[in-house]
């Protein structure tokens, strides 16, 4: 037989009570943000290949301080008046080279703190294209900046060696720029209230670069002694076309795919093909390849 239905015990007032439950939101990511502890493939081979080079270049007996022009020209230098006659390919290699162990220094350090963020926001494989395509875009700007400062009496320009990474180095500010605009592939899975907003200290680092670039020629006035030829066109060709092909690379970040992909890819390799079929189809060759009947053998002699 069933027994008499107990009474349910009354809950104490007084015992502890679990606390409410909370929401955090998590905090957005910091664009300019990197884990020490890890490093980019794309970027240690980047770094490699400078480095490597730079020591080939001294093992074969160029100057760690301060190599001659004529050994920049033998190893691939871009030397305007070869490069707009016959010699298109110095527009890759030149972005390899350096002119001594300081040049060779400050590239590093900028490469090493733009080319893992680049990867961060765009990807290793994008991170490459924007280097190469913007190395190459800058060498254009700079060939293109003393071709139409100089002429038959005055050929300084077209006569003056050009190397570094800093073009490439700047392309790839200029692709985290584009970034700003365009929601890089990174970000583009985060809700709207948790992406990355305008980040003033990236576009301040790039604005000290230019005014760098700017005063820095004008020192050797000042200071009295010669400064390092700055090849200003070079990093402001740098910049833009790191705008331009990081604005290609992160364009319409949800297309995924091997198609989209393919479509990016192209579309960068485009803009390069044409900017150098340009600068190469409008230059005075008649006017040129006289300048190099001249100067080419200068030019290419060893320092004595």
């Amino acid at each position: 037989m069933p027994g008499p239905a107990r009474r349910p015990k009354r809950a104490n007032p007084t015992a502890a009570r679990p606390p409410p439950e909370t929401f955090a939101p998590s905090a957005a990511p910091n664009r300019m943000a990197q884990d020490p502890a890890r490093y980019s493939r794309a970027a240690i081979v980047l770094l490699a290949l400078n480095i490597g080079i730079w020591l080939l270049q001294v093992a074969s007996g160029v100057s760690p301080l301060h190599a001659s022009s004529s050994a920049l020209v033998a190893w691939g230098g871009n030397l305007p008046l070869f490069t707009l006659t016959g010699e298109t390919w110095r527009l890759v290699t030149a972005m390899f080279l350096h002119g001594g162990v300081l040049h060779l220094g400050m590239n590093m350090l900028a490469l090493w703190m733009t080319a893992d963020r680049t990867y961060d926001e765009y990807g290793s494989a994008r991170m490459l294209a924007i280097y190469l395509a913007g190395g190459i875009l800058a060498s254009c700007a700079s060939v293109l900046w003393a071709e139409r400062h100089a002429s038959l009496a005055m050929p300084v320009g077209l006569l003056t060696v050009s190397v570094g990474a800093s073009g490439a180095v700047m392309a790839q500010f200029g692709a985290l720029l584009a970034a700003l605009a365009i929601t890089p592939p990174r970000f583009v899975s985060l809700p709207a209230d948790e992406r990355p907003g305008f980040d003033l200290g990236l576009v301040a680092i790039v604005a000290l670069n230019v005014v760098i670039g700017f005063v820095i020629p004008h020192l050797d006035v000042i200071f009295g002694f010669a400064i390092p030829h700055v090849d200003q066109a070079a990093h402001i060709g740098g910049l833009l076309g790191g705008m331009a092909v990081g604005a290609l690379m992160a364009g319409v970040p949800r297309a995924t795919g091997a198609r989209a992909t393919l479509v990016r890819y192209f579309a960068t390799a485009l803009l390069v093909t044409a900017c150098v079929a340009a600068l190469l189809h409008f230059a005075p060759q008649d006017k040129l390849v006289v300048l190099r009947t001249v100067w080419g053998p200068q030019m290419t002699a060893p320092a004595r």
